[in-house]
């Protein structure tokens, strides 16, 4: 009897530690459940995109006691906790065993990637990803700390070739959740894929109808066929009592051209708020591809710019994308992007364009 009653108890007493393991701390003076307390946290990291055996800067909370900092299942060396709220930790130049062989060997591919430390006491995520990038331009734009998506973003100044011709046409796609990517690798000019070469210096521009950044542009240099530079923009909605009104343009059909030096139609714009206005961009909505139904806007800068006055704009429409556009044929809805130092304007008229 004596054996059986010890045995059952030392079943319940298994039990009861069994059920109270499992459960949260409870203090048991107040009775409240204790939370875990100096959990780590992060609030940045810098840089927001980059490549095989890069530094990262990770900055947050209660960084003590850290065991592995990871991109994904990507375990990153060289890892210096500088204080607790501060990591330097470095993205390895050879990986083979953790499934991202193929992806970090296959140098064209771009692809994002969660963050996140560990420390003794929990696990801290980024709130937005990292890129790991080659061969192309890259960048992040947020808004209140978070990413922020369908910005345009152009190169408004690019060097010329080894054969003299000015790259342009560059149009950033926003490929992942606050990041834009401007290819670098080639550049399609007529039939030909010219190489971009090294010391080639690029000026990066974000805008977006009713929204100010900081900065307002940003130059990167080609070293290694990587980029040299901050490619890093905040956004924030701009006043709308600031913002410049366009009430007319004339004519809104127009005439320019796919080839050669001519520029086209001069066409004017009336309204006011005008002064401050920097750049005019024209969006054409090219098909996204060779006998495709979606549309996709491709933006050229206006380089022919007259601010008469406040109230009246002169722009004298440039050549466009010879790439995309077919002689001979009229592109409706083209945009007219107003911009400015610290916001830009989408005008809400509309023009046609005819490609002669």
């Amino acid at each position: 009897m004596l054996k059986n009653l010890l045995h059952k108890s030392s079943i319940c007493a298994a039990l009861t530690l069994l059920v109270f393991s499992c459960r949260q701390p409870i203090d048991i003076d107040t009775d409240r459940t204790v939370v875990p307390t100096n959990l780590p946290e992060i609030t940045d990291f810098s840089p927001k995109a980059g490549w095989l055996g890069d530094r990262i800067i990770i900055t947050g909370k209660n960084f003590v006691n850290v065991q592995k900092v990871m991109l994904d299942t990507l375990t990153l060396d060289s890892v210096v906790v500088i204080s607790p709220n501060r990591i330097s930790a470095r993205i390895p130049d050879r990986v083979s065993s953790d499934g991202l062989t193929q992806f970090l060997w296959t140098r064209s591919i771009n692809r994002a990637f969660n963050m996140s430390v560990t420390t003794r006491v929990g696990i801290a995520t980024s709130n937005y990803q990292i890129a790991l990038t080659n061969g192309s331009i890259t960048g992040f734009i947020s808004i209140d700390k978070k990413p922020f998506d369908s910005v345009v973003v152009m190169v408004t100044h690019a060097p010329k070739n080894w054969l003299g011709q000015t790259l342009t046409g560059y149009t950033a796609n926003m490929s992942f959740s606050g990041f834009y990517i401007i290819a670098l690798t080639s550049l399609n000019i007529g039939t030909s894929n010219i190489a971009i070469t090294d010391g080639a210096d690029f000026s990066i521009r974000p805008f977006l109808h009713g929204y100010a950044f900081s900065p307002a542009e940003q130059t990167v240099i080609i070293q290694n066929g990587r980029t040299v530079g901050e490619t890093e923009f905040k956004a924030s909605k701009a006043p709308t009592e600031t913002m410049p009104t366009v009430t007319s343009i004339s004519p809104n059909m127009a005439s320019s051209f796919s080839g050669g030096t001519e520029t086209g139609t001069t066409i004017v714009l009336g309204g006011k708020g005008f002064t401050g206005v920097r750049k005019v961009m024209i969006g054409i909505p090219y098909p996204a591809s060779p006998g495709s139904s979606a549309i996709s806007v491709g933006y050229t800068e206006a380089t022919a710019v007259t601010i008469n006055s406040d109230n009246q704009i002169t722009v004298t429409l440039p050549r466009l994308d010879r790439t995309k556009t077919v002689s001979g044929r009229t592109y409706a809805n083209c945009q007219i992007y107003l911009v400015r130092e610290d916001a830009s304007l989408l005008a809400p008229q509309r023009i046609s364009i005819t490609y002669i």
